[in-house]
């Protein structure tokens, strides 16, 4: 039991076809292009707004994009300003709302000393322009919590203005216990509630889960609920997946989405292991949580169902194909149902790789469940290249999810890999019920600065090479600092590691033209 119990739990921590396809970069900056979030026009499919993590002069800002065409064409990125010229973004959310209107979460912050806010642009003219930032929560809102982490965005536009919702979580370095949090705005954005925790007393998420994200969805009578992890022997002897749905008063009602009975062994760390939660448009409580589970031996992509609005919950379907228990991880799940209810999945995939574990050359696919279907088709894939593997990968910044959408009959999706040698950002379409890819396009296209380093592994002190060095930071594989040094350019700096632990780290090198990412290993 106690093995069990620790598989499983590890994996809440986290949270085909023959026709050439031609994928399109939609990023055009100055390097380290990463976590695509794309959002389309329930009213206008072919009103397409994509957002990302990128550099814009100093920092990493929030770019954002839009095609009124299907994605022929695309307008300038649009740069939304930092708080503070020391802050760096991440982690943006985008949703429609009433008649076009946009609106675009993300955190803008700054590590050690820490500081910073989750923050809200609207945009009224399809994603050309943006308002000029509002705060949704404060960095320090929990004391040393920081609700600072994957911001998730919902809007319901039943009413006579869009109702906002947004579900946080702690900051990555923040050690357990942690909790996720809630902020509503009836507003539209200008205003915001005061923050709540999610779970409650028989459906709390416990002392041992770090990343206790909840995975928010609007049904189609406008209400608001979320899926997130749990724990706590005293209320299950097994870990759970719990939905929430937000009722009067910011209160809320609660039901047990899946009871986690069955693992077959340890969830690796480094694998994007969050789950997506959608609600159908077309059929009252009919709602999918998409997700990332080991139980045959690696981690698959797995489904759960309710038409009954969560009362009641089918058990888990694996989606991805490939031969079970063969040590190919899959990770970085997305899903989404279009305005008929068929239900459209999408991953990081490795059955095509040489060997196993995250550190493999992968590939995008899907998979999808029409409405009139008990289940999910063949797979297929979605990019036309195997990208290699890069260690840009392990960075926390370094390309954590993915995106996918259909309406029409037509999937979209975008995603971030290496294979030019460069961290892209890329976007599909795909006719599905033909299986003909219309385009696979590079939106965003940076070019990674040489570095390098050695020893490595080291005890003492290890080298940097690389064209104007501007600073070097090194991380825990948690996220958290352990130091930063500034460098005023030059091309080889000299980095004293006698006084740290023994162990892997992320090195993050600061360039002129860019930030690049090292495993760096201390003996």
């Amino acid at each position: 039991m106690k093995r069990f119990l620790f598989f499983a739990i590890s994996a809440l921590c986290l949270a085909k076809t023959s026709h050439a396809q031609n994928n399109e970069d939609l990023s055009s900056g100055v390097i380290w292009e990463s976590e695509p979030y794309m959002a389309v026009d329930p009213a206008s499919p072919q009103h397409i707004v994509v957002g990302w993590m990128g550099s814009a002069g100093s920092g990493l800002n929030i770019k954002l994009i839009a095609t009124f065409n299907g994605g022929v064409t695309w307008s300038s990125p649009a740069v939304i300003p930092h708080q503070s010229p020391t802050f760096t973004s991440a982690d943006v959310s985008i949703a429609f709302g009433h008649t076009g209107n946009l609106y675009a979460t993300y955190i803008d912050f700054r590590k050690s000393p820490d500081s910073g806010a989750v923050y809200i642009v609207k945009s009224t003219d399809g994603g050309l322009t943006w308002s000029t930032p509002n705060q949704v929560i404060s960095g320090f809102a929990d004391g040393t919590k920081y609700p600072l982490d994957r911001p998730w965005l919902a809007v319901s536009s039943t009413g006579a203005m869009d109702t906002l919702y947004v579900t946080t979580k702690p900051a990555p370095w923040v050690a357990p216990p942690n909790r996720p949090y809630f902020v509503k705005s009836y507003d539209a954005g200008i205003t915001w509630s005061a923050w709540r925790n999610i779970d409650s007393v028989g459906y709390l998420v416990g002392n041992v889960i770090q990343a206790p994200m909840a995975a928010p969805a609007i049904d189609s009578a406008g209400r608001f609920h979320c899926i997130y992890p749990a724990y706590l022997p005293s209320e299950s002897i097994y870990p759970r997946y719990i939905m929430a749905t937000n009722g009067p008063a910011n209160s809320f009602s609660y039901n047990s989405a899946e009871t986690i009975t069955t693992s077959a062994g340890t969830i690796d760390t480094l694998a994007k292991a969050g789950g997506k939660f959608i609600c159908d448009p077309a059929h009252n409580g009919h709602f999918a949580f998409v997700h990332i589970e080991n139980r045959l031996g690696d981690l698959d992509v797995y489904s759960i169902e309710t038409t009954d609005g969560g009362i009641t919950w089918s058990a888990p379907a694996r989606v991805n194909d490939d031969a079970t228990g063969n040590g190919k991880m899959q990770d970085m799940a997305w899903a989404n149902f279009d305005e008929n209810g068929d239900l459209v999945t999408a991953w990081r995939d490795r059955r095509n790789a040489p060997g196993t574990g995250y550190e493999q050359p992968t590939e995008m696919y899907g998979a999808i469940k029409w409405y009139d279907s008990s289940a999910f088709s063949a797979n297929f894939k979605i990019s036309d290249t195997t990208a290699p593997y890069d260690s840009v990968y392990l960075y926390g910044a370094g390309n954590d999810f993915m995106n996918v959408a259909m309406a029409q009959d037509t999937l979209s999706a975008v995603w971030g890999d290496v294979r030019t040698g460069a961290l892209n950002i890329w976007f599909s379409r795909r006719a599905m019920r033909t299986g003909v890819t219309t385009m696979v396009k590079n939106i965003v296209s940076e070019q990674l600065p040489d570095v390098n380093i050695y020893p490595n592994p080291s005890s003492q002190h290890i080298t940097i090479e690389g064209t104007e060095l501007t600073s070097i930071s090194l991380e825990d594989l948690a996220g958290k600092l352990v130091l930063k040094r500034k460098i005023d350019g030059g091309q080889r700096y000299v980095l004293n590691v006698s006084g740290i632990a023994a162990g892997v780290y992320i090195a993050v090198i600061g360039t002129q033209n860019g930030l690049v990412t090292r495993k760096v290993e201390i003996r």
